[in-house]
């Protein structure tokens, strides 16, 4: 059987690795929609992949979530690293939700009209960010160290993300909702 600390590793890397992938395909998706360094003929592919991996991503992220409470050394969120973790996941979660919702009702014409398809992208890439900063807090609860030590980033604050981010982030869910709603 596997031990919920191997098992955790495991669904994180697939949750992480997708996400990363997506947050690139969506980067690349905004440049396409603009036609800049020539990939608009490509804007299908790239858009499929952007989504097709943020969407394995959320299927990832809650055996991810799951097995790192159980791995944790109390069994349960007891620490503020691992408050913050839950924090920035479900953040994540949330605008992953709405990105992908806004596609599915809109199509790919969500990359030809400028507002939405800067939304989309933001959000898309948001998500993914939210997600590697999680991944960041789970390597410093477990080894001490990150990547993004160099920002010196307050994890031990909870809440990581201040008010003024929280905000934004629920405004371009907001907006990314409605985008899907209008059906544009």
């Amino acid at each position: 059987m596997v031990s919920s600390n191997t098992f955790h590793v495991v669904s994180t890397e697939l949750t992480v690795g997708s996400f990363a992938m997506a947050g690139l395909s969506f980067l690349l998706a905004i440049l396409a929609s603009r036609n800049i360094l020539g990939l608009q003929s490509r804007i299908t592919a790239i858009d499929t992949v952007a989504h097709a991996t943020l969407f394995f991503g959320l299927i990832a992220m809650p055996f991810a979530i799951f097995s790192g409470v159980q791995s944790s050394p109390g069994g349960d969120i007891n620490h503020p690293l691992l408050v913050n973790k839950m924090l920035l996941s479900t953040a994540s979660l949330g605008l992953a939700i709405g990105v992908l919702a806004s596609r599915r009702m809109v199509g790919e014409r969500v990359w030809s009209q400028p507002y939405s398809r800067e939304l989309q992208g933001i959000g898309g890439m948001a998500a993914s960010g939210l997600i590697l900063l999680t991944a960041s807090i789970g390597g410093t609860f477990s080894r001490g160290e990150s990547l993004l030590d160099i920002f010196k980033l307050p994890y031990e604050t909870v809440p990581l993300m201040p008010l003024w981010m929280s905000c934004t982030v629920l405004v371009i869910a907001l907006i990314n909702l409605r985008t899907a709603l209008q059906k544009a």
